[in-house]
Formats: C-alpha cells, structure tokens, sequence
C-alpha cells in the first residue's frame, strides 16, 4: 500500500502568509497537528534561515513555489530567445538556492509563455528542456538535495503555458527523465479542467512521473464571469466546475490509480474573506473524506 502524503497549498489558502514572514510563522502555527504534513509556500526574501528552523520546528516538509518568482519576473524558461531564457534561469537558481536553505524538498515552476507564433513551439520545447538540464547542473554543482517539479498551467485560457496540454507536457517529462530521474509533475486537476481534458485520462497518462496533485476548482462555463479561468473558487462556489462530491469521487478514484504508489495530494484554494482561519476550518471539515 503507497503512503499518501496529505499537502496544503498555504500561498493562496493563507494569502497573507505570502506577505510577511509573521503570518506565515502564524499560518505554520495554526495548522500544526491536523492531519497535513506538508506545506507548499512562497514568501518574500530576507527570513530564509529563520524559516528553515520554523519549518524544522513545526515538522512540515515543504515545496518553495518558485512560479511566483518567475511570473513575477515575466521571463519563460521555455523562451526561444536565448537571453529570455537565460534571466528565467538565473531567477530559478536564485529559488533554488533559498529552497535549499530552507530544507525545502521539492521547487515547483511553470515552463513559461506559449510562443504567440505556433512555429516556434517546438523550439520553445527545447529550450525548457535545455533551462532544467542547466538547472540541474547547478543543483549537482551546490551539493543540493532537493528536486525540481513542474505545475503544468492552461494553455489556453488565462496563464497561457507552453506546457498546459498533456501530450505535450509528458513528451518532455520523458526527455528530461532520460537524464534526470528526479525531475517529476504536479498535476492540478483545475488546469486540465481548463485544458478541456478528461482527468482521469490525463492523470493516468502522466501517472509514471506525478507523484503530487492538485484538488482546486475553477469556473469554465461563462467567459463573462468575473472568476472565469484560473481563480482558484471555492469547492463549493455556485457555477464552478467541480463541488466537494465532485472532489470526494475524483480523490477516490486517484488513490485506486494510485494504488501501491506513494503520492501527495493538495488543497488548493483562495481564501476571498476576512477570518481566514473560520474559511479554512470549514475547509477542511468538508473534506474530511481526505
């Protein structure tokens, strides 16, 4: 029987804890002894060794979601123009390095824009792929011990990523592990919602190299919506794509996909009221099934 590792995504379920190193502190401290051993995380530079004891402390394991630093620097490690690709790559050695002095096991990234000229997909693909070998390289050049995981986004919806649809993001997957094993997925079943994929068919595609995913909602079936795309809604949102049985059956139908293999699951969703931590409870009194 696999172990399943139960994960929360704390940068939007606790927005604040992305502001300021004390409410992540509190955030670490509130959620301590419910069931989640692992915490996925961004917060600003200048707390790094502080947070590695507090992380050490609270006994989280941890992912740094470097997508936030990169998106915020605007630059693609899939980008075909090779100083484009460069700057993305400089940033994630910069996440790297934090991670790794924050004990952090995995960073999590997106693989950037998708070319607006559909000739230069190709090449945008090889370029990623040469971003992560580098990346890589310098991780083995650090002593580092920890991994680099992707988040495939939606291609076609609201963050516009080159690795959104699925045969494409397993046609790399696939070329990166020739030659590097622990380079692995995070599947979030939000995004292939928005891909218009099947998620289950989808999930079992990329089943040798996921080993972590998702649960987060979204709203598809009004453009005009104010929250369409990629908003991160309540489970419970009125209009969205999925309700909490929806999230219920799907996990139930992962852990028989997943059945002998260790996996991590996540909650993901973005807090939108003042008292936090009543949303949250709630939350999770509502997904007790997890």
């Amino acid at each position: 029987m696999g172990q399943i590792t139960k994960s929360l995504a704390i940068a939007s379920l606790f927005p604040k804890s992305m502001e300021r190193f004390e409410a992540l502190e509190k955030t670490l401290h509130y959620i301590k002894g419910r069931g989640f051993t692992m915490v996925e995380f961004y917060t600003p530079p200048g707390h790094d060794r502080e947070l590695a004891k507090l992380l050490k402390e609270t006994g989280f394991a941890s992912v740094f979601i470097a997508v936030y630093a990169l998106k915020g620097a605007g630059f693609s490690l899939c980008a075909p123009e090779e100083a484009e690709r460069l700057k993305a790559v400089e940033v994630l050695k910069d996440c790297l390095d934090r991670g790794a002095v924050m004990g952090c096991r995995t960073v999590l990234i997106n693989s950037g824009f998708l070319p607006k000229d559909g000739a230069l997909i190709d090449a945008a693909c090889e370029s990623y792929i040469r971003s992560i070998r580098e990346a890589y390289a310098y991780i083995a050049s650090k002593g580092y011990t920890l991994d680099i995981v992707l988040e495939p986004g939606d291609s076609c919806v609201q963050s516009f990523q080159l690795l959104g649809p699925t045969d494409r993001v397993v046609e790399t997957t696939k070329e990166i592990r020739s030659r590097i094993p622990g380079y692995g997925l995070t599947m979030d079943v939000a995004h292939l919602r928005e891909e218009g994929e099947d998620i289950m068919g989808s999930l079992t595609k990329t089943l040798p190299y996921c080993t972590h995913i998702h649960l987060c909602n979204c709203v598809m079936d009004d453009p005009k919506h104010p929250f369409y795309g990629d908003k991160h809604v309540d489970f419970d949102y009125p209009g969205a794509s999925f309700g909490y049985a929806d999230f219920e059956r799907m996990y139930g139908e992962i852990r028989r996909l997943y059945k002998g293999r260790d996996f991590i699951i996540t909650l993901e969703s973005l807090c939108r009221t003042e008292d936090n931590e009543r949303w949250f409870d709630e939350l999770v009194r509502n997904c007790s099934w997890l």
